[in-house]
């Protein structure tokens, strides 16, 4: 998760005031010397399964809600074509219908489907939007956490696989080749609500915002202070602390992790990101912050290089221009995490001393 960040002094550890909680990406704005004219007007909505916050800088306060208002129903919008638990969304029809299909579907969501097989075939399908039926079998969100059998994430694992994915640009049709396979945009759609947001804003007049949707987020433009957003990288095992922080100006901040969504099962954690190649939960990396210059591959790539792992997610992401990654592993040696970052993290981050490749 990150977050944003006001303070002036940048702490040696960073450690947040107690009480500082997790479950979402707390902003604070604090604009020492603030133009006169210029406010910070903001909202806060649940929506895809998290809380997004909305703030944009503006000197008049009709325009300001009228541009956070667009924001929002865009937003909202895509949440009713692109999510996998609702029924009416465009894309649970697609995975009703798919097979033996195929299914006529909106520009916007071909789109969509499109660019989440070329990030499939990026990451080796560690990324992998046909990950529906195996995201089924595990008890993450059930009160009885039954762990699901070899045999049954053998059978799942049938109906898996970017490649059995039939699209056909000319008759803008998405079919499936086996029965039983669901797409799940849960690793892109979120990104692409992101960007779509920051779209409106600016079609809006707006030129500095922060669209924030539970820890993944844009930041447009500068505070009215002039001074770039901060934004802190959370340390995933200790609460309330962290490990770099970034000054942000256009630019996304997106980061895929095992510690918000998860559950403990005789003494392993199982987290909600599922390894489209085994069928089981990734393991090994606790989290992952891609720093790039859209919320939609960002968000593709976090959740990628965390299944893969730092060593081959590292050499990915220095094949991309434009993108960077921080990536926390569990130490070889069984206690702290590793740091290991891109070439040009710390062009961006300002990392905490102590930490350096190893953060305890």
């Amino acid at each position: 998760m990150v977050r944003l960040v006001s303070a002036f002094r940048f702490p040696r550890r960073f450690a947040l005031p107690a009480g500082f909680t997790a479950a979402a990406l707390a902003v604070l704005f604090a604009f020492a010397g603030c133009f006169v004219r210029e406010t910070v007007f903001r909202n806060t909505r649940p929506l895809m399964g998290t809380l997004v916050e909305i703030a944009v800088v503006q000197r008049d306060e009709a325009r300001a809600y009228a541009a956070l208002r667009d924001a929002f129903s865009e937003m909202e919008r895509i949440e009713g074509v692109m999510s996998a638990h609702r029924e009416d969304s465009e894309l649970s029809r697609l995975n009703r219908e798919g097979y033996p299909g195929p299914v006529a579907v909106s520009p916007e969501l071909f789109e969509i489907v499109q660019k989440g097989i070329e990030w499939s075939r990026n990451t080796q399908g560690a990324f992998d939007i046909s990950v529906g039926p195996l995201l089924k079998l595990w008890p993450l969100y059930r009160a009885e956490k039954i762990l699901p059998t070899d045999d049954a994430v053998a059978e799942a694992l049938q109906a898996v696989g970017w490649q059995k994915v039939l699209l056909d640009s000319g008759g803008q049709t998405i079919g499936f080749r086996v029965p039983g396979m669901a797409l799940d945009l849960g690793g892109i759609a979120k990104g692409y609500a992101i960007d779509r947001a920051v779209q409106e804003l600016r079609e809006a007049g707006i030129r500095s915002a922060l669209v924030n949707a539970g820890g993944d987020l844009y930041a447009m433009g500068r505070k009215p202070d002039g001074s770039a957003w901060r934004v802190g990288v959370q340390h995933p095992r200790r609460k309330g602390e962290l490990i770099a922080v970034l000054e942000a100006q256009d630019v996304a901040v997106v980061t895929s992790g095992d510690y918000e969504r998860y559950f403990l099962k005789d003494g392993r954690r199982y987290s909600h990101i599922v390894d489209p190649r085994t069928g089981f939960t990734a393991r090994g990396t606790a989290s992952v912050t891609v720093v790039g210059p859209n919320a939609t591959d960002a968000d593709a790539l976090a959740t990628g290089v965390l299944v893969l792992g730092p060593e081959e997610g590292l050499r990915l992401v220095e094949t991309l221009p434009g993108f960077e990654v921080a990536i926390l592993s569990e130490a070889a040696e069984g206690s702290g995490l590793k740091f290991t970052a891109s070439s040009g993290f710390r062009r961006y981050f300002r990392v905490d001393e102590a930490f350096d490749d190893r953060v305890p």
